[in-house]
């Protein structure tokens, strides 16, 4: 089992939405810090990097070339570069998996491994008739990853009611919504592609997840979860995960 992942960088834009950014670290030093984690999270297990680099410098680009990745340069902006990932997504087989990161997550150094058992361990978890979730659901949802823990789902207007799983290492809840940080397999992503391109008008993360994530019913949508505590954390001072001490995870990356 192999998971492509399609890392969108740009260090000309600080933040779309304004939110200041932690640690006062700059967008150059969040990239590096985030690709880091992310590549040392996942090197041990298969796997491929796409850089997507959207109108990057070529101090980025070097940095990107001392690892074993793929570089595509282009001046594509948010929405553009959102489409492109898309279409790059497209060209791997279809029983892969394709990771859409954008490039401010911070990951934790066991995030595959605990994403790496969900999916094997998947069948039991979702699929046998002596499980809880059959009784709700008979028949086989597909499944969507979503590896941070947003802190806005403990308000009481956020709180949603969903699943609740785990496997051999993990808690994993159902989440209806997510941004453009997310795991689906290519036949997944070929099903919902003209939604996912519409979604990319605006980068509007509430319509993706309106068009792919299911709540109480799954046949024509797939079942996301996020792991609790979070595996991976959007490196904006309002949305940290709770429970993990990101600061700490930082430091090994500076």
């Amino acid at each position: 089992m192999k998971i492509n992942v399609i890392f969108r960088a740009c260090d000309v834009v600080n933040s779309f939405n304004n939110n200041p950014r932690p640690f006062n670290l700059t967008k150059q030093e969040i990239i590096r810090i985030c690709f880091k984690s992310l590549h040392t999270s996942i090197k041990n297990y298969p796997h491929s990097i796409l850089i997507l680099g959207d109108k990057l410098s070529s101090e980025m680009t070097d940095f990107f070339k001392s690892y074993d990745t793929r570089i595509i340069l282009g001046n594509y902006g948010n929405e553009g570069s959102i489409r492109e990932s898309i279409r790059q997504s497209l060209t791997f087989p279809e029983n892969e998996w394709i990771y859409f990161c954008e490039d401010d997550y911070l990951h934790t150094p066991d995030c595959f491994n605990h994403i790496y058992t969900l999916i094997k361990e998947r069948e039991k978890i979702f699929y046998s008739k002596k499980n809880f979730f059959f009784r709700y659901v008979k028949h086989r949802p597909e499944l969507a990853i979503h590896p941070p823990d947003y802190p806005d789902r403990y308000r009481n207007k956020k709180r949603d009611r969903g699943y609740l799983f785990h496997t051999s290492g993990c808690h994993w809840r159902q989440v209806a919504n997510t941004t453009f940080t997310f795991m689906m397999e290519v036949k997944n992503i070929r099903r919902f592609e003209k939604e996912m391109i519409k979604s990319s008008v605006g980068a509007n993360d509430r319509m993706l997840s309106e068009q792919l994530f299911g709540t109480t019913d799954f046949s024509k949508k797939c079942l996301c979860l996020s792991p609790v505590p979070g595996l991976a954390n959007h490196m904006h001072t309002d949305t940290f995960t709770p429970l993990v001490n990101w600061e700490e995870i930082l430091k090994r990356y500076q």
